[in-house]
């Protein structure tokens, strides 16, 4: 399991607001795709996925605040999410 951190941009970041979730729970993620975007008082921010999974958990609504160093979402990248991926992929 991974879990996606709000690291925050820049030193003088410490909060963000969740604007749009590109995934739900349940959805297969790739390593790199966007999965959220947060609005700083420095701009927008596209967090990405760490690694390639199952989108297991998400811990903040469109709308909530997010501190730097909380955990936004979970992935599940064990073996047997990673092969519902490459099952789900076109030939």
């Amino acid at each position: 399991m991974v879990e996606v951190v709000f690291e925050g941009v820049g030193p003088s970041v410490e909060e963000g607001t969740v604007q749009t979730w590109f995934f739900e729970e349940g959805d297969s993620v790739s390593e790199g795709d966007d999965l959220v975007e947060l609005v700083t008082e420095e701009g927008t921010v596209m967090i990405q996925a760490p690694s390639s999974g199952i989108l297991t958990e998400v811990y903040y609504d469109e709308g909530e605040i997010v501190a730097k160093g909380e955990v936004l979402c979970a992935i599940d990248n064990e073996e047997s999410a990673l092969e519902d991926i490459e099952e789900d992929k076109p030939e």
